[in-house]
């Protein structure tokens, strides 16, 4: 909530400065009233708090809430040091426990980190001016989204990591890059090897190709290390995975019977929407008869930076490694050549489709649109019903609508089966089926 509001207010101060392109002028400066924007920030998130999330909207769901740290005692015994009272409770859930801690942004391995006065995006919504100069360390979805706000909110951004959005396909990291350099940020394909402060929040980062990036402001984003600690989990014999992350089974269910773990604290994909369909196919597990999957292959992402990057299953490199070469087919359409990217001066963007060569099943997609978001969902509704590429060509949608290049470019593969089915169509014509 905090980011998406953020980037809903720089996209506005970045539309008005372009709004020229459109035919539209405006006369003076597009000023940024930073104070203005956290309190719509801050409005946003007590708003979805106090509808959905706060102790009052839980009770009237039926939820008793509990604030205070937590502890395991057994593997369904938890005693919770009560905030309110100071009194000492222990709960005994006969069921099973559900862990959902979430994770917190983790701290690089660079020399002196320790002497500047860094930020992270936990407090990346609280500034009330925008600094003159940001550095940003990390290149993912976090460090994409917050480095291209606060540059269209007004400050000179640099961008110091090795490449952008390493884990989506090759185009988008290339793509975000490109619009990263038109808009006037820095993108430095490097590593910070080590950091001095400058005094207050000033710095210095060196990186490993020589070069030195000083600014007012560091903002360090380079991922985030689940909340495990502190839990007892360790006298229970639980086990972490690789990741740090409580190690589940299918049915998220720990390393101890009984005890279950969703989200973030798993160490798996970190979205909130997953998290919140782990949780609740975690409580379903621990109260119903039988179990549902909770860990899942094909989650949808997106970076909601402008253009939103999207993505789901496979990468062409992925499926060619899995499946082989020549057992793989790629779609590749760019957004600027669609009717509706030229409608609203789309200047970067594209949607690529994997799929199989034989039966021509969806094996993941990569979009950059200023929709991706939405129009990843229907490629995960077609991979969840298993519908093929080429049927997604008889799916009516919308003209001059982004989604409409999805049938477009099922519709080309729906051409060429039908052509490579002449002869048969042919024959069954003559013989009157």
């Amino acid at each position: 909530m905090p980011s998406k509001s953020l980037l809903a207010s720089s996209k506005a101060a970045h539309a008005v400065s372009k709004a020229k392109e459109f035919g539209v002028n405006i006369d003076g400066k597009v000023n940024v009233d930073m104070k203005a924007i956290k309190n719509r920030v801050d409005n946003n998130i007590k708003r979805i708090y106090d509808e959905d999330d706060s102790p009052e909207a839980l009770k009237k769901l039926g939820v008793d809430v509990i604030s205070g740290a937590a502890m395991l005692k057994e593997s369904k015994v938890i005693s919770v040091a009560n905030n309110d009272d100071n009194s000492v409770l222990e709960i005994c859930a006969k069921d099973g426990i559900l862990i959902a801690t979430g994770a917190k942004p983790r701290k690089p391995t660079i020399s002196g980190i320790d002497q500047v006065d860094y930020i992270t995006y936990e407090e990346a919504f609280s500034l009330e001016e925008v600094p003159g100069t940001m550095t940003v360390i990390g290149g993912g979805p976090i460090g994409c989204e917050l480095a291209q706000a606060y540059s269209r909110l007004g400050a000179a951004v640099t961008v110091v990591a090795e490449a952008l959005l390493p884990r989506e396909e090759p185009e988008a990291g290339e793509l975000m890059q490109r619009v990263f350099e038109s808009e006037g940020i820095k993108v430095t394909n490097s590593r910070v090897e080590s950091v001095e402060g400058q005094g207050g929040k000033s710095h210095t980062a060196v990186c490993k190709d020589g070069q030195n990036i000083s600014g007012e402001l560091l903002l360090v984003a380079v991922g985030r290390q689940p909340n495990v600690n502190g839990l007892g989990l360790d006298v229970l014999g639980v086990e972490l995975n690789n990741k740090g992350g409580i190690k589940t089974d299918t049915k998220l269910q720990s390393s101890v019977k009984g005890l279950y773990a969703a989200g973030d604290c798993t160490g798996d994909r970190q979205f909130t929407h997953y998290a919140g369909y782990q949780g609740a196919v975690g409580a379903r597990n621990i109260l119903l008869p039988l179990t549902d999957p909770g860990v899942i292959t094909e989650v949808p992402a997106t970076t909601f930076t402008d253009p939103e990057i999207a993505s789901i299953g496979l990468t062409e490199k992925e499926a060619k490694a899995e499946y082989g070469d020549k057992k793989i087919c790629v779609a590749f359409q760019l957004v600027n050549e669609t009717d509706r990217g030229i409608c609203e001066g789309v200047k970067e963007g594209f949607i690529k489709i994997v799929y199989k060569k034989k039966g021509y099943q969806i094996l993941g997609a990569s979009i950059s649109s200023p929709v991706a978001g939405e129009l990843i969902a229907e490629i995960a509704v077609a991979m969840k019903t298993k519908l093929s590429f080429d049927m997604l060509a008889t799916v009516m949608h919308t003209y001059p609508s982004h989604s409409f290049a999805l049938q477009s470019m099922a519709a080309e593969v729906y051409y060429e089966k039908l052509g490579k089915s002449k002869p048969l169509l042919n024959f069954l014509k003559r013989v009157g089926l």
